[in-house]
């Protein structure tokens, strides 16, 4: 841990500790070591971690503990706590910025319902919550940017927002997603933070709708073919709709800006989509439950509001792409 508390009640970061004094952990007042020297980050550590709610951490790496002390760095002059306990949620953002921003820096992977959970707890107390993944571990082809579901759980989607931290470079970056590819992966511009506000700064949006290419539509529906099973759900849909699978029509295949929250691929759910409007199946609550999600940690749409927006996106999309006026 990066602060604790002096036998006289002050909070005290690491790097100005004195190693002549005794401090607490300041979530369960048990006494802590000060450990810093020439080639170690000053922090404190607890003599037994297991009697601690700390102790559900991990321990911290290096370049945690290094991106932890430039976040504190970058708030200053501003009202800021590093590793504050939030008793009602049990829960230890690495930065608390003026009691309402909770930073978050990820570098590790957890399961996504853990992001999510903990987002969820930050927004029970009001406060919005940024989460930082690892530069490092980042996968980028020229300005296409490929996304573990782990990683698309940390956008902030309200923004289209990823930020990241280069330990190497002590760096963090902020990655404006700006459109999904017809590979269903992301575009994105990449800027330096430099500031705080720099993480809240809004941009834009993803609007961009595109259509598969028919070479992209067959790979696909090759590789529901090598599934051998004729409950496969796009092949049953297509069966069931009478269309030849070698040839797809216009009105499946369309990636719209929802698509970054389904994990069903386009042409999965629009087959499926198409077969129960001309069965007069569809409803959204129905619908809705077929599709397959990405947890995201900010999501504030039910899944049928999601599920309903979807479609609209698709239908709008599909007049924009074909039907001419």
């Amino acid at each position: 841990m990066l602060i604790a508390v002096s036998l006289s009640g002050v909070y005290t970061p690491a790097d100005h500790a004195c190693t002549s004094e005794q401090y607490r952990c300041p979530v369960c007042l048990k006494p802590v070591v000060l450990k810093k020297g020439r080639y170690k980050i000053a922090h404190f550590s607890h003599q037994r971690i297991i009697d601690c709610y700390k102790s559900t951490y991990k321990t911290e790496s290096l370049a945690h503990l290094q991106g932890k002390h430039q976040l504190y760095n970058m708030s200053r002059g501003l009202q800021v706590d590093m590793e504050y306990y939030l008793s009602d949620i049990e829960q230890i953002p690495d930065i608390l910025i003026e009691r309402r921003l909770a930073v978050e820096l990820q570098l590790s992977v957890i399961p996504v319902d853990a992001i999510i959970r903990r987002s969820a707890g930050y927004r029970r107390l009001g406060m919005d919550v940024i989460w930082i993944a690892d530069e490092l571990k980042l996968t980028k082809q020229g300005d296409v940017l490929k996304l573990t579901a782990f990683q698309r759980s940390l956008v902030e989607t309200s923004r289209m927002q990823l930020y990241s931290f280069d330990s190497e470079q002590n760096i963090f970056y902020c990655y404006q997603l700006t459109e999904l590819t017809s590979d269903l992966q992301m575009r994105y511009i990449r800027s330096e933070i430099q500031t705080v506000a720099d993480f809240t700064a809004v941009r834009g949006q993803l609007s961009a709708c595109i259509a598969l290419s028919n070479h992209q539509k067959k790979g696909f529906i090759r590789q529901c073919l090598k599934q051998k099973d004729v409950r496969e759900p796009t092949l049953s849909a297509l069966y069931q709709l009478r269309i030849q699978h070698q040839q797809l029509p216009a009105s499946i295949g369309i990636v719209v800006p929802l698509q970054f929250f389904i994990r069903t691929h386009p042409i999965t759910w629009q087959s499926q989509l198409l077969l129960a409007l001309k069965q007069q199946t569809f409803s959204v609550q129905a619908f809705a439950v077929q599709l397959e999600y990405y947890g995201v940690n900010d999501v504030t749409m039910t899944s049928e509001e999601l599920t309903a927006a979807l479609i609209r996106q698709y239908s709008a999309a599909y007049n924009k792409l074909y039907v001419q006026y």
